[in-house]
């Protein structure tokens, strides 16, 4: 049955027009190759066709090993089909060289990228851990004693912080049982009850009566003072330099790790060195078959020169010797 078509309105050919630019199809190169494959079904026999589309594959520009293949060209100077094809073969094993250094780089690079990522974690940790110990383990044994942690750390120099500020303001009127109790635990060290007792000696002295702040000698009790802002400094700067070394150990990246990552110590490193030395023996073969054909071509066209310049030589000296008047 025939069925009329009625023409298209303009708003109908307007939409259409609209909507055929939005399907034009790729239009970059790797859209296009991408889209070349489109109608694969199995794809037993397919691959790149040619060496450009390799060289593109495999990230390498085909007008770069052109340039070095005319290069490699011009300085070996091949004079027929036999020494081109050697002259080519020498371009490809030096240029899967260039592409094996560049894989090692890659490799040494991947390793460096993987330690970064591996302290990245460790640096994001460092601001989301809480302190991993017990807190029957904090009362006996005080952080100070307990397992090292990002948090215990920032835990200690928190309180040690509070203790330099009231030492410094010279203020001790604030309960500092729960610091001491919450750094040292039950058995303070050595440091560490030598801050408790002058501490607490400073606080009873501020709390009891003015005929006994009167009594104390203040050349004694400035060096009492002395004392206990020392020992208040040089625990908190124990800490800090405890603090990091913990970075540099599992945190930092130090020159010498950096180093040490370049190190081949991947499975894949033998294998690529078995491989770089097939390709400088293989190079080195074609290089020798090369230049020995050369020299082979060359031998007859080097003795015909070497015949004509005696030939030259004797002539010369035979005319100079029959010359008029040369006796």
């Amino acid at each position: 049955m025939h069925h009329a078509r009625h023409p298209l309105s303009p708003r109908q050919i307007r939409a259409r027009r609209l909507n055929a630019r939005k399907s034009t199809g790729p239009r970059t190169a790797a859209g296009k190759r991408r889209a070349a494959l489109n109608a694969l079904k199995y794809g037993t026999h397919t691959g790149p066709q040619s060496l450009p589309e390799m060289l593109y594959e495999l990230g390498e520009s085909p007008q770069e090993y052109q340039s070095f293949l005319a290069d490699l060209l011009a300085a070996l100077a091949p004079s027929n089909a036999v020494e081109r094809m050697l002259a080519e073969d020498i371009a490809t094993l030096a240029w899967k060289k260039k592409r094996l250094d560049r894989a090692m780089t890659g490799l040494q690079l991947r390793n460096l990228e993987l330690l970064h990522l591996k302290r990245h974690r460790e640096v994001l940790q460092v601001g989301r851990d809480t302190a991993d110990v017990s807190q029957a383990e904090v009362i006996k044994n005080g952080l100070r004693r307990s397992s090292p942690s990002p948090a215990k750390f920032g835990e200690i120099l928190s309180y040690l912080d509070l203790l330099t500020e009231a030492v410094e303001k010279n203020d001790f009127s604030q309960d500092a049982n729960p610091i001491f109790a919450a750094l040292y635990g039950e058995e303070p060290t050595l440091r560490g009850a030598q801050i408790i007792h002058l501490y607490h000696r400073f606080q009873e002295a501020q709390q009891g009566d003015e005929d006994a702040e009167e009594s104390a000698d203040p050349k004694v009790e400035r060096g009492l003072l002395a004392a206990l802002k020392l020992a208040v400094h040089e625990e908190a700067r124990d800490v800090a330099e405890e603090y990091a070394l913990y970075l540099q150990e599992h945190v930092h990246v130090s020159p010498a790790l950096r180093a040490a990552t370049l190190a081949p110590t991947n499975p894949e490193w033998r294998a690529m060195i078995r491989q770089e030395y097939t390709l400088d023996r293989l190079i080195e073969r074609k290089l020798k078959l090369l230049m020995r054909m050369q020299r082979a071509r060359q031998a007859p066209r080097q003795a015909n020169k070497t015949h004509n310049a005696n030939y030259a030589k004797k002539k010369n000296s035979f005319l100079r010797k029959t010359k008029p008047g040369s006796c």
